[in-house]
Order: C-alpha cells, then sequence, then structure tokens
C-alpha cells in the first residue's frame, strides 16, 4: 500500500503509531509529525531502504522500531533523535551506523542483530541475544561513537594549534633574519662603506649543460597522464558498477570490503577510528552513487528521450568526425 494512503491518525492509540506490516517503502513522515504526544512508532516488517532525510526531525519520539526492513543507511543527522531510549534495527543490511551516535546519551536499548556490520562496530555491539546484552549495545556502542567523536575534535584541536604555533615559529625566523641582515650590512657600511654588488658571472659555454629535449619530456608526460587516466577510469568504472548492486558486482565488492577492513583491523586504534569514519563517508558515497546511476538508467529506459539522446549525439559524432577529416586534409595539402 503506498505510504499517501495510510490514514497515519487510525493507526495512533495510547501513545504508540503502528505503522508495521503496511507494505511502506516510504516514511510518511509529515503525517506521523502532527502527532506529537505519539511516543513510540512502530515501522516493523515494511520494505524500507532508507530513510527520508528529514526523518531525523521527530524528535519527540523515544521509542522507534525499525526490525525487519531493508534498511541499508541511516541519515547522517540519525542522532538528532536524542530522546530515544528504545530502538530496534534488528534485521536489516545496516554495515555502518552514523557518527551522530554519540547523542544517543538516553538511549537504554538496543538491538543491531542479523545486520551485516563491519566488524569494527560489530565488535563493539555484540551479539544481543537478550534483553541485558541489547542493554549493554546500547551504552557500549553510544560510548564507542563518543569516543570517536573526542577523538576527531581532539585531532582537529591539536592540529589548529600546532598550525598556530608553526606559523608563529616561522614568523619569529623571518624577522630574525631580517634583523640580522641589517645588522649585518650596517656593519659592513661602517667598516668597508658601501656594500657594492658584483656583477653576474657568466656562465661558462664550455661546461653548460643542454637543457633536456622538449619533446622526450612531452612524450613522458603524456605517457603518465594517459596511465593516470585510464587508472582513473577504471576504478570510477569499478564504483559505479559496485554501486548498484548486480550479482556479479557484488562478490568485487564485498572482497573489497573484506580487504579494507583486514587493514583496518591490523592498524592502531587512533588510527582505527579514523579509518573506520572514512569508510562510512565512502560507503555512503557508494549507495548514493547507486541510486542516482539506477534512477538513470530507469529513465533512459522507460523515456522517449533515449531515442533523441542518441540521435543527437549521433549527428555530433559524425559532425565532430567530419571536421577532424576536414582538418586532416588541410594539414596534409
Amino acid at each position: 500500500m503506498a505510504p499517501s494512503k495510510i490514514n497515519v491518525k487510525e493507526r495512533v492509540s495510547d501513545g504508540e503509531i503502528d505503522l508495521s506490516m503496511s507494505d511502506l517503502q516510504d516514511v510518511p513522515v509529515k503525517e506521523i509529525a502532527v502527532f506529537k504526544k505519539a511516543t513510540s512508532l512502530d515501522l516493523s516488517n515494511n520494505h524500507l531502504k532508507t530513510l527520508p532525510g528529514n526523518f531525523a526531525t521527530l524528535t519527540h519520539l523515544t521509542k522507534l522500531d525499525l526490525s525487519k526492513n531493508q534498511l541499508s543507511e541511516l541519515p547522517e543527522d540519525f542522532g538528532d533523535l536524542v530522546k530515544l531510549k528504545y530502538l530496534d534495527l534488528y534485521q536489516n543490511q545496516l554495515q555502518y551506523l552514523p557518527l551522530s551516535f554519540h547523542k544517543f546519551k538516553a538511549l537504554k536499548w538496543l538491538d543491531l542483530k542479523d545486520n551485516p556490520l563491519v566488524p569494527a562496530v560489530a565488535k563493539v555491539a555484540g551479539p544481543c541475544l537478550d534483553a541485558k546484552q541489547c542493554q549493554s549495545c546500547a551504552k557500549d556502542v553510544v560510548s564507542f561513537f563518543t569516543q570517536v567523536q573526542e577523538q576527531i575534535a581532539n585531532d582537529l584541536e591539536s592540529r589548529q594549534k600546532q598550525r598556530q604555533k608553526q606559523l608563529e615559529v616561522n614568523q619569529k625566523q623571518m624577522d630574525n633574519n631580517k634583523k640580522s641582515k641589517k645588522k649585518e650590512k650596517t656593519k659592513q657600511k661602517k667598516e668597508n662603506g658601501p656594500v657594492k654588488e658584483n656583477p653576474p658571472k657568466l656562465a661558462n659555454k664550455k661546461n653548460k649543460k643542454a637543457p633536456p629535449s622538449p619533446k622526450n619530456t612531452g612524450k613522458a608526460s603524456s605517457f603518465i597522464k594517459l596511465i593516470f587516466t585510464l587508472l582513473f577510469l577504471t576504478l570510477s568504472v569499478l564504483f559505479v558498477l559496485t554501486s548498484v548492486k548486480y550479482e556479479r558486482t557484488r562478490t568485487i565488492e564485498n572482497s573489497c570490503v573484506d580487504l579494507y577492513y583486514k587493514a583496518v583491523d591490523s592498524l592502531s586504534p587512533n588510527l582505527k577510528v579514523y579509518a573506520t569514519t572514512v569508510g562510512s563517508y565512502v560507503r555512503f558515497a557508494h549507495d548514493k552513487t547507486g541510486n542516482v546511476t539506477l534512477n538513470v538508467v530507469n529513465y533512459v529506459k522507460n523515456s522517449d528521450n533515449f531515442v533523441n539522446a542518441y540521435d543527437t549525439c549521433s549527428k555530433y559524432v559524425d559532425t565532430m568526425v567530419q571536421k577532424v577529416k576536414e582538418q586532416y586534409k588541410k594539414i596534409v595539402s
């Protein structure tokens, strides 16, 4: 059933909005936001793959059930739901959690079972096999992301202080050099009178080395550019192909993810924090790329614009080929 056809008011009872098992593919946030006194929201057993960008505006919620959906990501501002005490994410497709999880200071219960979490997060979350473990999961996950956030903030502050200190040292050295040069000139004037600048010596033509051939330099530079261009195009194509989640490319994607997080596990704790954060951002961009690519493919496939675009491109290519031929004939003649 489409979200617009659901009467949210009929699903409100005793402070709870029950939209479970409603075949939802999107969340009717605006309709839910009307009921400020309903602090519990059940969206379990639907077909949700992502949450809308305004989902985190439902800040009155204290209990949220998103279990048994197909969520592959959560919004970066998901942690703005600061009043949450109970959060159920059981049986989804989550690999990463947003950094904003550090805001969940009131969270007392969290279930992350049956999600393909990256090793670093899965280890912190634990198995969540009973209520006690789910309570520990909430506490440990929030603590983990709090430490990550604090580490990032401390490192940024430390880098800013180091940069400022280095600027001050450089400025002091420049001032000292200027003073030293001024003293040296004053001393020379007192001892020998005005200092005469030595005329530049003529270069010895016999010892002068010939500059490298522009042709050879140009060839080497062109070859290097070609290699980097091909490498960039190959990685870009691989990035797009794996992002659309085809079965043939899923193996490649999983292999890359496994290799990356094996490397992350071997890093020191400080570097592991950064590597995990970078991985989450790359994954976010990867999923967004897949969504955009699929939308473009579906649009082209189901639109008459494809034929028009194809004809236009063909005419443009023919025109360009003809111009190249004409220029070639002029050069040869």
